[in-house]
């Protein structure tokens, strides 16, 4: 008899607390000061896998991409330089999991207008810097330069990336990207794409 294969459970917004949010500002407020240096094992293993992150991007296998983010995680895009608490400001993009479970599928489904045709995108990351807050944490910053390609027209996007990196069923997950563009506090064209 063949089993039947379970859809997978949507993902809950519930970890959005208060307690949540007060440990994203204050990591984004202490992305150069907190942890020490990683070791060259951690670091490697950091670097590793914002590449994978970045390539899965630019190849579009956002399934993949969304199964390096942790169960309870945050993607944020602050519209503000530098970036404030995103109960209080608005933000680019404020998404959960389940949000970006949402944006994943609605992709896939060819009616995401503003993505008809997709994005082109390559990915540069550098300067990385890596920390490790624990034996279950580490807090990366990276520079990087997003080079895009839509409709006959080329746009650069620049700033750094602060990642929070936990670990998880014996992996290592992105918790927390904050994507800080140079221009956050300005007029932004069409971002509907993954940065």
């Amino acid at each position: 008899m063949a089993q039947v294969k379970s859809k997978p459970t949507p993902a809950s917004s519930f970890y959005l607390n208060d307690r949540f949010y007060e440990r994203l500002c204050r990591i984004a407020r202490e992305w150069s000061t907190a942890g020490e240096a990683a070791g060259a094992d951690l670091r490697q293993t950091c670097e590793g896998l914002l590449f994978r992150e970045a390539r899965l991007l630019d190849d579009g296998e956002f399934e993949p991409w969304l199964g390096l983010f942790s169960r309870e995680c945050a993607y944020w895009i602050p519209a503000s330089y530098p970036p404030g608490d995103p109960r209080r400001e608005v933000s680019q993009e404020f998404n959960d999991r389940r949000r970006l479970e949402d944006r994943v599928a609605r992709i896939r489904t060819g009616h995401a207008y503003s993505q008809v045709p997709p994005t082109r995108t390559s990915h540069l990351l550098a300067n990385l810097e890596v920390a490790a807050i624990g034996p279950a944490e580490l807090r990366a910053r990276a520079s990087f330069a997003i080079h895009t390609y839509r409709m006959e027209v080329h746009r650069t996007l620049a700033g750094w990336c602060g990642y929070v990196l936990i670990r998880e069923d014996g992996d290592w997950k992105i918790q927390l990207k904050q994507i800080n563009l140079i221009d956050a506090d300005q007029g932004q064209e069409n971002n509907s794409f993954f940065l």
